[in-house]
């Protein structure tokens, strides 16, 4: 099976998000409870065009999580709003500020590989105030999935001029040992 690898972005705009809205105090006891292998990732210089193990940025989110306490899917989708705002550079914020919030989710595919190696996405519908977005994705992913979705679909909606998203999911399916299904439904006001 393919590694499941997350580019650098994820990384180093989670770090900078956390120690800005947390502080560095938090993400020191975070990185110190990492398992040794998520750690070296961490401790290491982050650079944003690399890739690193995808397992590494869930254990720091699972060590985020433990050291806040309980935290919210909408909390965490802050963090993928983050890094969404920070990853993009200025000519697709314009472009996004220029176009309508449909266009850009239909964009969803080429933005999903623009983050990781891995997962298929699709959009089956993009309408004014509505669409779908279609994952296919290894089982890794499940936990992270509805969260982070929310967060850069938020994000990305905002960007051309939407607004109040919401997300619901429409069905989830086991497809083979360790590939999954999973539809989410939006809805915005334009």
């Amino acid at each position: 099976m393919e590694k499941v690898l997350a580019k650098g972005v994820n990384f180093l705009y989670s770090k900078k998000f956390i120690e800005s809205e947390y502080g560095v105090d938090t993400w020191e006891k975070v990185i110190k409870s990492l398992p040794e292998d998520a750690q070296s990732v961490w401790d290491g210089a982050l650079l944003v065009h690399q890739s690193y193990s995808f397992s590494a940025f869930k254990a720091m989110i699972s060590a985020l999580t433990v050291v806040l306490g309980s935290v919210k899917d909408s909390e965490l989708a802050k963090i993928y709003e983050y890094i969404a705002d920070q990853s993009l550079n200025k000519i697709y914020k314009i472009f996004f500020h220029f176009a309508n919030p449909s266009f850009v989710i239909r964009n969803y595919p080429k933005l999903w590989d623009k983050f990781f190696n891995t997962g298929n996405v699709e959009v089956p519908v993009a309408e004014k105030g509505h669409a779908e977005l279609k994952f296919t994705l290894p089982e890794i992913f499940l936990d992270w999935l509805a969260p982070a979705c929310l967060g850069y679909s938020k994000k990305a909606v905002e960007m051309a001029g939407g607004k109040n998203l919401t997300m619901k999911e429409l069905s989830r399916q086991h497809l083979s040992q360790n590939l999954w299904e999973i539809v989410y439904e939006l809805m915005w006001s334009e």
